[in-house]
C-alpha cells in the first residue's frame, strides 16, 4: 500500500476519533498511539528503500511524512498543555494560556525566514531542507520525544511539523481563552446558532474555491482571512489552512471531493423541484 494512502487513512481516522471523543486528553492518547505507529511503519519501509530521485525524497518528507509527524507534536503538545491547565481562578488560567501563547509566538518569531518560504510555497531549498543528505548542515531542530534517526530525517522536516502543529495549538488556545468564564469552561451554543459539521479539509476546501473564484474582495482576501471568516460565521476551528491544503493536494482520489459533492445535491434539490 502506498504511504501516500497511508497518510490519507490516518488523517481520516483522526477525524473519526475527534468525532467520538470528546475528552481532550484521551482522544490525545489514542492519536499519538496512531501517529507513533505510522511513522514506524515508515521508518522500517525506508530502511528497505531508495528514493529513485531527489524529488521523490522532498515529497515523501515534505508532504507525506508530515502528516503522522505534524499530528504527532500536536497531539503531544496538546495533551501536556491540557494536564498542565490550572484549576484554580480565571487569573490564572489566563496568565497560563498567555504565557503558552507567548512561547509560540516566540517559536514564529524565531524561524520567520523559514516560515515565509513555506508559505509562499517556495522551493529552491527544498533540497536542503528535505532531503537527508543535508541533516547535518542545517540541523537546527531539537527535540527529546520525537524522529530525529538521520536515515529518517531531514533538516528541516521537524521544524515544518512544528510548524503546523504550532498554529493549530494557538488556534486552540485562543479558544480555550474565549471559553474561560463559560460554564465548565465550555462555549454554551444556543440552538439556532449556525454550527459546522463537516471536516475540517472540507471547510478548506470551500476556503480556497472562494480565493480561487475571486469572489470575496475581487479575489484580494487572503487564504487565512476567508478562513477566519467562515471559522467565526460556523463557530469552528478548522486548523492550518495551509497544512489541510497540502493533505488535499496529496489525495489518492477527487481532491476537491466536498465541492463535488455540494454540487452533486444541488443538483439532486434542482432535479426534484423541477418534478
Amino acid at each position: 500500500m502506498e504511504l501516500q494512502l497511508l497518510s490519507q487513512e490516518l488523517s481520516e481516522e483522526l477525524a473519526r476519533i475527534q468525532s467520538i471523543t470528546k475528552d481532550v486528553v484521551k482522544r490525545s492518547d489514542l492519536s499519538i498511539v496512531l501517529c507513533r505507529n505510522l511513522l514506524i511503519k515508515f521508518k522500517r519501509h525506508i530502511a528497505k528503500i531508495k528514493f529513485l530521485s531527489p524529488t521523490e525524497e522532498i515529497h515523501f518528507f515534505k508532504h507525506v511524512k508530515q502528516i503522522p509527524l505534524n499530528n504527532l507534536v500536536y497531539f503531544f503538545e496538546l495533551k501536556s498543555f491540557e494536564i498542565h491547565f490550572p484549576k484554580g481562578s480565571d487569573s490564572s488560567k489566563e496568565k497560563y494560556i498567555n504565557r503558552k501563547l507567548k512561547k509560540l509566538n516566540e517559536f514564529f518569531s524565531r524561524n520567520l525566514d523559514f516560515i515565509q518560504y513555506i508559505d509562499q510555497e517556495k522551493t529552491y531549498l527544498d533540497t536542503h531542507y528535505f532531503t537527508r543528505e543535508f541533516f547535518d548542515e542545517f540541523n537546527i531542530t531539537h527535540a527529546r520525544y520525537y524522529f530525529r534517526d538521520p536515515d529518517f530525517s531531514t533538516s528541516h522536516d521537524l521544524l515544518l511539523a512544528k510548524l503546523s502543529a504550532n498554529r493549530r495549538l494557538i488556534a486552540y488556545m485562543d479558544q480555550r481563552l474565549s471559553n474561560i468564564g463559560e460554564l465548565n469552561g465550555h462555549v454554551v451554543t444556543p440552538s439556532n446558532r449556525l454550527n459546522w459539521t463537516g471536516s475540517k479539509t472540507d471547510m478548506t476546501e470551500l476556503a480556497y474555491a472562494l480565493k480561487s473564484s475571486g469572489a470575496i474582495n475581487q479575489g484580494r482576501a487572503s487564504i487565512r482571512e476567508i478562513t477566519k471568516a467562515l471559522e467565526r460565521i460556523f463557530h469552528f476551528r478548522s486548523g492550518d489552512p495551509y497544512q489541510n491544503y497540502r493533505e488535499i493536494r496529496i489525495r489518492k482520489k477527487s481532491r476537491t471531493k466536498f465541492l463535488d459533492d455540494l454540487t452533486i445535491s444541488l443538483l439532486s434539490d434542482l432535479d426534484k423541484a423541477d418534478e
